[in-house]
């Protein structure tokens, strides 16, 4: 079956961003869907490759041997394959939205051959044996640094002429943080420990955005990101100059703005889109931001934001501040 066949039962969007498996040896895939019952990924994917999934919401199963594991959201899932299917498993009843790169032995040659010695031992296998090596599968959470990737590689910020190249070079960043070996031994303790805070708050940031209107607890912050939960406040406030609820306040109140502005939607829907239950606490909370009342918002001139269609939001004035080094 070919691979848009694959995607024929879901309820939404396969796309190819770029490129052709069989004719570069590289693919960039988009899917955003919903299903009705549970779907067979593994139909989809290509013999003899390296995959990368982007999981950025829903989840599903990857085998293993002789054992099913779980990728879910904020995740990134890196697997090779040899001739026969592996079998893999969306569920049902969730929004899914993930990005796929599916690469071929040939292209990684073309591209890493002076790097091909430091990658993982089940990478280089994988490029030397032309695919036919054991397959590899490795689940962990997403880069902090690839957790805002989708939007950028559903919408290139270049010119047309210009946008395979950025893809490919989208790409080597992508295998740079998930084919070679996690740790690096040069990395001093003292420097490590900063850039697992800096992960730390980047994956907090992404996690509170991505669900406004039913925000993760503190205590679910802190187990996703495997700290306990003062820790957590006390780097995210040195790190961004805000408390996690200030932050959660100011990212609810510029998106309750932009629906304003657009006209997508009235207060009271605003507001509910963004999780406020009452209406007087959304108010008091738009106002103390910028400075007017929600209602007439989309109609008064504010410091910043320019007029017609590409009007900007203000700038809010508590706005984070520029990250700091945390203290060692």
């Amino acid at each position: 079956m070919s691979e848009e066949g694959a995607w024929t039962p879901i309820d939404g969007t396969w796309r190819r961003l770029y490129g052709s498996f069989s004719e570069q040896g590289l693919s960039i895939e988009w899917h955003d869907f919903r299903l009705a019952h549970d779907l067979d990924w593994g139909r989809s994917f290509h013999p003899g490759s390296l995959e990368i999934c982007l999981n950025f919401s829903g989840s599903g199963t990857l085998q293993d041997a002789d054992a099913e594991r779980s990728i879910g959201p904020g995740e990134v899932a890196i697997y090779t394959l040899q001739d026969q299917r592996l079998r893999a498993v969306r569920r049902a009843d969730s929004l899914h939205r993930f990005l796929t790169l599916e690469i071929s032995p040939g292209f990684l040659r073309a591209h890493l051959a002076a790097e091909l010695v430091k990658l993982k031992p089940e990478i280089r296998r994988f490029v030397e044996s032309g695919g036919k090596s054991v397959p590899y599968l490795q689940i962990k959470p997403l880069p902090a640094s690839l957790l805002a990737t989708r939007v950028q590689f559903i919408k290139p910020p270049v010119a047309a002429p210009a946008q395979g190249l950025w893809y490919l070079g989208r790409v080597l960043e992508i295998l740079a943080q998930t084919i070679y070996p996690d740790e690096n031994p040069a990395e001093l303790f003292c420097q490590r420990h900063q850039r697992n805070n800096r992960e730390r708050i980047e994956r907090v940031r992404f996690l509170v955005e991505r669900d406004l209107e039913n925000p993760p607890s503190l205590e679910m912050l802190a187990q996703e990101v495997g700290c306990s939960p003062f820790y957590l406040s006390r780097i995210f406030a040195q790190e961004t100059g805000a408390s996690i609820p200030k932050f959660l306040r100011l990212k609810r109140m510029e998106k309750a703005a932009e629906l304003l502005r657009t006209g997508q939607a009235n207060v009271t829907e605003a507001a509910v889109a963004v999780g406020y239950a009452s209406l007087s606490s959304f108010n008091k909370a738009f106002v103390e931001l910028f400075g007017c009342c929600p209602g007439l918002y989309p109609h008064v001139k504010i410091s910043g934001r320019a007029s017609g269609s590409g009007r900007r939001l203000p700038s809010p004035p508590d706005q984070l501040a520029p990250p700091v080094a945390a203290s060692k």
